[in-house]
């Protein structure tokens, strides 16, 4: 299996990331742990950023595409002329 077919989607990892914050600011984490959901955390952070950097080029190519289609559709004749 792939890592991107085994990555979790934005919401899932925000999700995990809670659940990672609330057990290191708890008493009960294992120092043999610590290391470990660290190492979870920065994993998932990586994964919200990329797909928040993909969300953004997404953003902007459609907005780039609707100007240049607001641009063409100034540039055409009217119809009543």
């Amino acid at each position: 299996m792939s890592a991107q077919a085994s990555e979790p989607g934005y919401g899932e990892a925000m999700a995990e990331l809670d659940a990672i914050l609330t057990e290191l600011e708890g008493d009960e984490l294992d120092v043999d742990v610590l290391a470990e959901r660290v190492q979870r955390a920065s994993e998932l952070l990586k994964v919200c950023r990329a797909r928040i950097v993909r969300a953004q080029q997404d953003v902007d190519r459609i907005v780039a595409d609707l100007d240049e289609f607001d641009a063409r559709e100034g540039e055409e004749p009217d119809a009543e002329d």
